[in-house]
């Protein structure tokens, strides 16, 4: 829809990377608003935050970089350019750094781990969301075609180079679904913390929902036809829902375990 932000000559700031920024601000200000409320130390929690932030960015980086280790060596200026941070595998390199250095921060700043990310899932959710619109202005993830009435149809062309995405063909707005529904969690993940719920349990909601959510939307992404098929069943990015759905339950199954262990 809207690809370019701003233009200044050929520099280009992008709809998306402007709101990943808002994204980031908006989980950290969240997390942190959470932990106030709950007890915990803000401070800790906003570190934990830019951390997660700059793991996502620098790993998804090092992932192009060595994905692309020739071109890197040619021209590294547009590896690392903005642009090369939309490539899927890249992406989830540098979320699994980021998480990974977020639970060892924790550990290290002695936070109580379980309930540190039970107070980040909605923030997680929030920043999808905000990731969810950027990606609609943007073109990518684009969805499959559809006749639906609220089909959108793209015309840009630097959002057809820079995402692919095909132009002048009605669109399931997929990104608009998904983002609606991030927040809608979001909100319902506030109000769980508010109860006082079991270790673990927001932290179950979140995994379980959020992979129903990306099983169901995957037949609607324009990727998905084109896809290869695990076991001739599911796609990769339904099987990593499915994976998200079975440890959500884990989180369960392990808050039911606690409960009835403190009742015995």
């Amino acid at each position: 829809m809207y690809p370019r932000f701003l233009q200044f000559g050929a520099f280009v700031i992008s709809s998306y990377g402007v709101l990943a920024v808002v994204a980031a601000l908006c989980g950290i200000a969240l997390w942190a608003g959470i932990a106030r409320r709950t007890g915990r130390d803000p401070a800790k929690i906003q570190s934990a935050g830019l951390l997660a932030v700059v793991c996502v960015v620098v790993g998804a980086r090092l992932a192009v970089v060595a994905a692309n280790w020739r071109g890197f060596l040619e021209a590294p200026l547009l590896i690392l350019s903005a642009g090369t941070l939309a490539s899927g595998s890249a992406a989830i390199f540098g979320v699994v750094l980021a998480v990974i250095a977020v639970i060892l921060y924790l550990l290290l700043a002695r936070v109580q781990l379980i309930p540190a990310l039970d107070d980040a899932a909605p923030a997680v959710m929030l920043v999808l969301a905000v990731l969810d619109i950027g990606d609609f202005a943007a073109g990518s993830h684009y969805g499959a075609p559809t006749a639906a009435p609220w089909g959108v149809t793209y015309s840009s062309r630097f959002a057809a180079r820079t995402t692919g995405v095909p132009l002048g063909i009605a669109l399931h707005p997929v990104q608009i679904y998904a983002a609606i529904a991030h927040f809608l969690l979001a909100a319902v993940l506030v109000a769980m913390l508010r109860h006082q719920g079991r270790p673990a349990e927001v932290l179950g909601t979140t995994l379980f929902a959020d992979g129903i959510l990306r099983f169901l939307l995957a037949p609607l992404s324009g990727a998905y036809a084109e896809a290869p098929a695990l076991f001739h069943v599911v796609t990769p990015a339904q099987a990593v829902a499915m994976l998200m759905v079975v440890l959500g339950g884990l989180c369960w199954l392990g808050r039911g375990r606690q409960t009835a262990v403190q009742n015995a």
